[in-house]
């Protein structure tokens, strides 16, 4: 998916985020050449395994060669509470990637606990999805800073800015 999408829209490569079940996408999508921007956000899987990181040795140790080879990192983000990502799947990830893993733990207080979706009150029970459900979408907050780090990410690894500049019209246009 990452290889068709660089090919039908071009620049210097792909960008993925994988959230919740598919937190660990992003990381196992870094053996194609593509993505250049791989986020983690909530990894959940395996439920069972509260360091397990759902990847093969192999696989994993593909993907540390290729941050080192090609000067690139693994940003993550999850709430300290988080009952299904917990600090023993970030230390994991850690432990594999080394600096090349760049973590985020945000405090429990800076998730929006209003007017959630009832899988998220009833089952989830826990700050949880850092960007989406749990997002506080007000200046200053935690959850608005990540994302815009996240965005940022996006943009410097892809080269969106230098893109935008290229294509924006010049000053005597």
């Amino acid at each position: 998916m990452a290889r068709l999408a660089h090919a039908e829209c071009g620049g210097p490569g792909v960008g993925a985020i994988g959230m919740c079940f598919t937190g660990n996408f992003a990381l196992t999508m870094m053996l194609e050449p593509a993505v250049l921007a791989p986020v983690l956000s909530q990894p959940s899987l395996p439920l069972d395994n509260p360091g397990g990181i759902e990847i093969s040795p192999e696989e994993i140790a593909q993907v540390r060669q290729r941050l080192e080879r090609d000067d690139l990192t693994v940003m993550a983000y999850r709430f300290e509470g988080d009952r299904f990502c917990r600090a023993q799947r970030f230390a994991a990830y850690a432990d594999a990637l080394g600096d090349r893993f760049v973590a985020r733990v945000l405090p429990d207080s800076a998730a929006n606990t209003r007017d959630l979706p009832s899988f998220f009150s009833q089952v989830v029970a826990s700050p949880h999805s850092v960007v989406t459900a749990h997002l506080i979408d007000e200046a200053g907050q935690p959850t608005i800073a990540a994302r815009d780090e996240i965005l940022s990410f996006f943009a410097r690894r892809l080269g969106v800015a230098d893109q935008a500049r290229a294509e924006a019209p010049s000053a005597g246009s």
